[in-house]
């Protein structure tokens, strides 16, 4: 792993979003009178929107792609790493339609024997499931169509990362969220003054940055890896 690479890929899309959207800004400055700035920071919001979803988008991709690439098995990785490695065996385990190998051609409708039935073939192929390479599909972390603090909370949480460090810009996360709706499903036409705008730009590009450091610390620290417990002292 080449973690100087890996964090110049995550410098440059962040760099190169933060340009655009300041980029835009310059023009309607320069370009428009006082009244119409209102408006135009409409146009400027989604942008906002798109490159704080596109830049988390990008970042767990990365992340997600460089742990892949170690070829690690399930028992070599953090349980969050193995949770989202092993989803689909996971939710086989837990539907209750599905049924155990011995079961699949009887007909067989009660569901208590049916579940211990998965759990007994689970735990029977569990040496095989720990044994397999860990590969993340790239589509693992989904953002539900609107990358909401509740959504963003999830998707750090499901590859092992701090989920709580937004919790003081939740609002205007939500605010950017819901404004950018607003203006895409033309709910409302009216503008943006400059300190909303102000406070929504602030919100995304701490995200971004946030996002990026933790990223960045996760691989250089290999936090994907499952730690070895560190063992108890003598009794004596």
């Amino acid at each position: 792993m080449n973690l100087s690479e890996l964090r110049a890929e995550l410098e440059a899309d962040r760099a190169w979003r933060e340009e655009e959207i300041r980029r835009f800004q310059n023009q309607g400055t320069q370009l428009l009178n006082p009244a119409d700035l209102d408006l135009y920071r409409r146009l400027l919001v989604l942008i906002l929107y798109a490159h704080y979803e596109g830049f988390c988008k990008f970042a767990f991709t990365l992340y997600i792609g460089a742990i892949n690439r170690e070829s690690l098995q399930v028992a070599e990785v953090s349980h969050a790493i193995a949770a989202i490695a092993m989803s689909d065996i996971l939710k086989a385990l837990a539907n209750p339609d599905s049924k155990a190998d011995e079961f699949r051609n009887v007909l067989l409708d009660d569901p208590k024997v049916n579940k211990f039935a998965r759990q007994r073939e689970f735990l029977r192929r569990l040496d095989t499931y720990r044994a397999q390479t860990v590969s993340i599909p790239d589509d693992a972390i989904d953002f539900e169509s609107n990358l909401k603090p509740v959504v963003l909370r999830k998707s750090l949480y499901q590859i092992g990362l701090r989920h709580d460090q937004f919790k003081s810009i939740e609002g205007e996360i939500t605010q950017l969220l819901k404004s950018r709706n607003d203006i895409a499903h033309g709910s409302t036409k009216a503008g943006i003054d400059g300190k909303t705008y102000s406070r929504l730009r602030q919100c995304a590009f701490k995200v971004m940055a946030v996002v990026l450091s933790q990223i960045s610390q996760a691989l250089a620290s290999e936090d994907f890896r499952k730690r070895e417990p560190i063992p108890l002292p003598a009794s004596t």
